[in-house]
């Protein structure tokens, strides 16, 4: 899959000044700094002119005659993983246990927990159960990368996380280059989409393109016209920007400001007087957990604008913050989330009765259990040969929505499709959802989420 166009211009200048240096020579093969040869041919044409190829084995292509890259071309060959298996199906945890996201830790463990049981208890995969050794995420680079080294030491075959987009950002190509499979139930920056170039990469979380749209349209059909947009500074924050303010404009609502912040300072004192200058009739808060600071300085400042929040803020956590009855009532919001019905928050319960928050609970469930589908279906927990067929045990085949049932399908030897509690899945080439259920949440008097006005909305790519 692509790179950025920065990296396709180095990886061009570098192409050309290859072919510079073999004019004249004939055929000369020069190595990469990764060990990949780069071939440059000089041929001769029927009239006599002479032109010149040149190639990188497994990295993209230069075309003839015009020297220009191809859009596969890149600077670094994605690695050819054969994997390796040792009949145990092991995933590590990489879930946000501290940090500003914390609060999304217990649901998704709880999720990780719940499926592994279940899978276990239906006979395990290939006839072994699953290990599952959690892990911490953070906000942390370190604590992060820590995590993925003591899990890459141990022999997993998964990774499972991170929930924040900006920490899998940090350790994507670490577990991708060591041939595992690095699979998150809550990334949803549109640029995983294009990101990995070895299919070694899931999520079950939908792309915020899917979710800007579900917000723009909730602001538009409440009869908003004008609007502020803010959003913390990182892949996550500024990709759900983006993809909120597109189709407010499309829609006719005037973007009056919009601009990031940075999650880690001192105060907020500066971006909410932005927001009282701008005056909008709706204000969009795309944040984690420091949300709870700049909506304090918003009432404070008798910010007068409808506020919405979104996956990263909105829930029971953050009400749970303020002790002013009815500080939120009224506020909404979007997650990406299917109804979640009483039987499987029971199920979730049963596993951590302390949980108030259900949020990528379902979203991580579905991630464990899609890959145990995987390798059950490939026969073994090899991950390049479960990367193979995992987007095709979600889609194209013979409904299922429980691990027993599925795997007894697949031992029959019909094809599946996976339909699990956050929805159908029907991953698409880039091994993700290419349609999603939203729902669309609401704090009551008691600042906290009021089920019986939450409505859900279906989107698809």
């Amino acid at each position: 899959m692509g790179k950025s166009k920065i990296w396709r211009l180095l990886a061009m200048l570098l192409a050309f000044s290859l072919v510079a240096a073999a004019c004249g020579s004939g055929d000369e093969e020069v190595a990469t700094d990764d060990g990949d040869t780069t071939t440059t041919e000089t041929t001769a044409t029927d009239d006599g002119e002479m032109t010149e190829t040149t190639a990188t084995e497994d990295d993209g292509e230069m075309t003839e005659d015009d020297g220009e890259m191809t859009e596969s071309a890149t600077v670094e060959a994605a690695p050819t993983c054969a994997g390796d298996s040792d009949g145990v199906l092991q995933i590590g945890g990489l879930l946000p246990q501290t940090g500003n996201l914390a609060f999304l830790g217990p649901p998704e463990e709880a999720g990780a927990a719940l499926a592994v049981e279940e899978i276990n208890a239906a006979g395990g995969v290939n006839g072994a159960d699953v290990v599952f050794s959690p892990g911490d995420s953070s906000d942390n680079a370190d604590v992060a990368n820590q995590t993925v080294d003591r899990h890459l030491a141990s022999g997993v075959d998964v990774i499972l996380g991170a929930a924040s987009s900006g920490v899998s950002f940090t350790v994507i190509d670490k577990i991708t280059q060591n041939c595992k499979i690095h699979f998150s139930p809550a990334n949803t920056s549109p640029d995983f989409t294009d990101y990995a170039e070895d299919d070694l990469y899931f999520r079950t979380a939908p792309s915020d393109i899917l979710q800007g749209r579900v917000l723009a349209d909730l602001i538009v059909n409440e009869g908003n016209t004008t609007v502020t947009l803010m959003a913390l500074q990182d892949p996550y924050g500024e990709g759900l920007l983006r993809f909120t303010k597109e189709p407010l404009e499309e829609a006719g609502v005037e973007v009056v400001e919009d601009f990031v912040y940075d999650p880690t300072a001192q105060n907020f004192d500066a971006e909410v007087q932005k927001v009282i200058a701008a005056g909008a009739e709706a204000v969009v808060v795309i944040g984690f957990d420091e949300s709870a600071t700049i909506l304090t300085g918003l009432f404070e400042a008798g910010v007068e604008g409808t506020i919405y929040l979104v996956d990263g803020n909105i829930g029971n956590a953050l009400g749970a913050k303020f002790s002013e009855p009815g500080v939120l009532e009224g506020i909404k919001g979007t997650l990406p989330a299917a109804e979640i019905t009483a039987d499987f928050r029971d199920r979730l319960l049963a596993v951590d009765p302390a949980l108030v928050d259900f949020s990528y609970g379902p979203e991580t469930y579905d991630a464990v259990i899609i890959s145990a589908l995987a390798a059950q279906a490939a026969g073994t927990d090899n991950p390049a040969e479960m990367a193979k067929v995992m987007n095709g045990v979600t889609r194209d085949g013979e409904k299922c929505t429980s691990f027993a049932d599925c795997k007894a399908l697949l031992e029959a030897g019909t094809d599946i499709d996976y339909d699990g509690p956050s929805g159908p899945q029907a991953f698409g080439p880039a091994g993700e959802p290419t349609e999603a259920s939203f729902a669309i949440l609401q704090y009551g008097n008691d600042n906290q989420i009021d089920a019986s006005l939450t409505t859900y909305q279906f989107a698809k790519l």
